[in-house]
């Protein structure tokens, strides 16, 4: 599609969205503004309900005290009557068929007498006299409620019996005292009252708003959501299926008493609003439920749609004869421009800039990039040029300086690997050739040159001098850190027989000459092969293992030494093993325990004393190989991260130790 058509089609389009969206939202705010009436109508309604329900309220509440007036009068002139009548035991009879013809010609349904303890001696319950078998609490009357009346306190009671059988309807009553030691209760049945369901002004306020505008029907309910009143206006289109209050309506009034406002929704049929009828004391008692027809919604909300569908296609038909006029101007010296650019493009060296000279001369923002692009063409040739010539000259130079790098790095590889088996030249291969004990020993370093270092050597008394260490660092400055250590070691160890003051003095020579700040790790350790003593002493480096013959792995106890290179004058102190015909000593550095996996997780020491658990009966060069191997499955193909070093040395015993008896 060419840039002129996607102008018109782009600038039409724009105008007529966004006239359409302004047509769509005033649709929507109109049709809120007309829900918001509809829920200020139906507050309204509200309201207007429960000013009658009030009204109502105060009637009732007149009549019920008129009510407990004319008990209180009835129950004044039977008391009457039985002090006019002193009547005695025998005359409980007579009372009961007086008492009975009583509730039989009036409005009264129950008459108790008590007597001076507040027990019933008589009572008459609908034309039937009782005077055996007497007893309050089964008629639901609690004996708290008369014992005023019977002590002398109050002269009258009122109040309302609880049947214990839920059938049972409640009795008012009304107490009061007849002569001195004797009490007469009258009861009738209580009026069910509550809610909006008794409010007798609900039909005439329903009538009221018969002839508002867009209401279809009006339900009323109590907060049990039973149904107390019911309207359907002239010419609403409201069924007999539909008289019932639909779920979807209890489910609004029940939102509409959550939240003590008004709340709706749009059906399919009608508008549906729902309000909270509230009493005196503002608390809802019912709602009120408005049916309200949507025809006048969907008509505005349609026509503000129509309106606007009609302004965005005039609009649209403006926009594209715009755009058209204006797309000549602007798409030609576009075009050439591209053209242009497509020629740099392809060779920048080749493309005459003279050429869009007939569209750089225009005043406008067209005409002003194309004399840019013609300068930044010009210089992008000047400097193309230029960087062609530094190119060929940098490149020459970049030939030479590969070769001389070429031939430094043989020299550095050359030099390495000889030095590499110069350092693997200095530590002895085997043990010294004992009856007593034998041993093998390794070391991988990391890199080209490692710092670990082991060494053996046999002292003028026989005995075995073993040492491990590790040095600080990788590569070539721990590699010549670690010769000279070896060397200041083995002139220490001839001088002290004991392993504390040799590694005393091998620290204090260090520290002199060490202007790297470098320190080593240092196990040293000397066997006696008669005895199987093991004298040692730990300067800050992993402890040896001991395999016994059983299969068990303990490492041997740490002297609290500091590494060697730290701080001179530090003292070192001893300890001591005897190692059994066959225990199996394991030193090491902690390029095994700390050896890492692809995940970057430790082979750890847990794993490397249960590999040594399994060797204790195998020669030592397969012991090493065990702890070897299990390491590489450990890290399966990761990079080696440390010096890998070990020593293996078994106790053989003398001669006298393998000896029948």
């Amino acid at each position: 599609m060419t840039l002129s058509r996607r102008l018109i089609i782009t600038v039409a389009a724009s105008v007529g969205v966004a006239i359409a969206g302004v047509a769509v939202a005033m649709g929507l705010l109109a049709r809120d503004a007309l829900i918001e009436q509809a829920e200020d109508q139906a507050r309204l309604v509200a309201g207007l309900i429960a000013s009658e329900a009030n009204r109502a309220e105060h009637t009732a509440d007149a009549i019920d005290r008129m009510i407990v007036m004319q008990m209180e009068a009835q129950a004044l002139a039977i008391a009457r009557h039985l002090d006019n009548h002193a009547h005695a035991a025998e005359d409980e009879r007579a009372l009961g068929i007086y008492f009975a013809k009583l509730t039989a010609d009036s409005a009264v349904d129950d008459i108790w007498l008590l007597d001076e303890s507040g027990s019933p001696q008589v009572r008459a319950v609908d034309g039937l006299s009782q005077s055996e078998a007497l007893d309050l609490a089964s008629a639901g009357i609690d004996p708290r409620a008369v014992e005023a009346l019977v002590s002398g306190r109050r002269f009258s009671v009122a109040f309302q019996s609880m049947p214990p059988m839920g059938w049972e309807k409640p009795i008012r009553y009304v107490g009061v005292r007849a002569g001195t030691h004797e009490a007469v209760l009258v009861g009738t049945l209580a009026t069910e009252t509550g809610g909006p369901g008794e409010v007798i002004g609900i039909d005439a306020a329903l009538d009221s708003l018969a002839g508002r505008e867009a209401v279809q029907a009006i339900w009323v309910v109590n907060d049990l959501f039973h149904l107390i009143g019911m309207a359907t206006f002239e010419g609403a289109d409201v069924s007999e299926a539909e008289a019932a209050l639909s779920a979807q309506d209890q489910d609004l009034a029940t939102r509409a008493l959550g939240i003590d406002g008004a709340v709706s929704y749009l059906g399919e049929n009608a508008l549906h609003v729902a309000a909270p009828i509230l009493d005196r004391g503002g608390v809802a008692t019912g709602a009120a439920v408005i049916h309200m027809q949507r025809d006048h919604l969907d008509k505005l909300f349609a026509d503000h749609i129509k309106y606007g569908l009609i302004v965005a296609a005039a609009a649209f038909a403006v926009g594209s004869l715009i755009a058209a006029f204006s797309a000549r101007r602007i798409v030609q010296p576009v075009t050439a421009l591209t053209t242009a650019a497509a020629e740099v493009d392809t060779d920048t060296l080749s493309f005459a800039p003279e050429t869009l000279d007939p569209v750089a001369v225009r005043r406008d923002e067209l005409g002003t990039l194309v004399r840019v692009f013609q300068n930044m063409v010009r210089q992008v040739q000047a400097r193309e040029e230029y960087l062609e010539s530094m190119v060929r000259a940098r490149t020459r130079e970049l030939e030479a300086s590969n070769a001389q790098l070429e031939k430094a790095k043989q020299r550095m590889e050359s030099e390495l690997m000889i030095a590499h088996a110069l350092q693997g030249a200095i530590l002895p291969k085997t043990l010294p050739e004992s009856q007593n004990f034998s041993g093998h020993a390794l070391m991988t370093p990391a890199r080209e040159m490692g710092g670990d270092f082991y060494d053996f050597f046999t002292l003028d008394d026989g005995r075995l001098s073993v040492v491990m260490a590790d040095v600080s660092g990788k590569g070539v400055p721990a590699a010549f850190f670690m010769a000279i250590a070896r060397t200041i070691m083995r002139a220490a160890a001839a001088r002290h027989p004991t392993p504390g003051p040799c590694l005393q003095e091998v620290n204090d020579t260090i520290c002199e000459q060490n202007p790297q700040d470098l320190f080593v790790t240092l196990f040293y350790g000397i066997l006696d092969p008669e005895t199987g003593e093991f004298v040692f002493a730990n300067a800050g480096h992993n402890p040896p293992f001991v395999v016994k013959r059983p299969g068990e792995v303990l490492p041997l106890p740490m002297t609290g030494g500091m590494a060697v290179g730290v701080m001179p004058g530090l003292p070192y102190a001893e300890d001591a093993v005897t190692l059994t015909p066959g225990d199996t000593m394991f030193l090491y550095t902690d390029g095994i325990t700390e050896a890492m996996n692809k995940e970057d997780e430790e082979f750890t020491e847990a794993r490397l004393e249960a590999v040594l658990a399994k060797g204790h009966d195998l020669p030592v060069d397969s012991v090493l190989e065990n702890v070897t191997s299990a390491v590489v499955n450990f890290v399966a193909g990761a990079e080696q991260s440390d010096d890998i070093t070990c020593i293996v040395l078994r106790y053989d015993g003398t001669a006298d130790d393998s000896a029948p008896g």
